[in-house]
């Protein structure tokens, strides 16, 4: 492995652990952990991308004290590989490109994280999606239809800021910086 990314991973995991640990303080509704991974993906492509998920679901898990965590490793790895694939079309040529794709990985998070949520957790893994479970279960909505709701909510919502806020550290890289990473001109759409 390149030099470059034996560096760039672990500070990526870093960005997944810090703006969880944000998130989690303050229970915001979105979950922001896979900034790192979907900013390596944009950097350098999928394969770097899904180490960087794996340790950083590893990381959560083992310093968060919760290895049921690692249950979550698919979402960490779909969103990896597909945000690989969509920098490697442009997906962060545009602001609203970067929004739309990440909806819509979103989108396919919480369809991997909704029966995550439910069977390992009973529908409470915490922060602000448990807020939104709780109360659409208040409002009488049963707890499998409120977790899926809940997770679609968060999951698109956190992916769209994700991608959004990836697109923003992208366009300012130092060019210099840039040049070390050939791809990220491809996920601007610029190649």
């Amino acid at each position: 492995m390149a030099p470059r990314l034996l560096a760039l991973i672990p500070l990526a995991v870093g960005i997944n652990w810090a703006m969880g640990q944000f998130v989690a303080a303050t229970h915001l509704p979105v979950y922001l952990d896979t900034v790192g991974t979907v900013l390596v993906a944009a950097l350098a492509g999928i394969s770097p991308a899904l180490a960087t998920g794996v340790v950083s679901q590893t990381v959560l898990a083992t310093l968060g004290g919760n290895v049921i965590w690692l249950w979550f490793l698919p979402v960490q790895l779909a969103v990896a590989a597909l945000a690989g694939l969509a920098a490697q079309r442009g997906g962060f040529a545009s602001w609203r490109r970067a929004v739309v794709i990440g909806a819509g990985v979103g989108a396919l998070a919480a369809a991997l994280s909704a029966p995550i949520a439910f069977f390992a957790f009973g529908g409470v893994t915490g922060g602000g999606v448990t807020v939104i479970t709780t109360v659409l279960r208040a409002l009488g909505v049963p707890l499998g239809p409120a977790v899926v709701m809940a997770s679609v909510v968060t999951d698109v919502l956190d992916k769209a800021v994700t991608f959004t806020l990836v697109r923003s550290i992208l366009i300012a890289l130092p060019g210099r910086t840039a040049a070390r990473f050939p791809a990220t001109g491809r996920a601007l759409g610029r190649s």
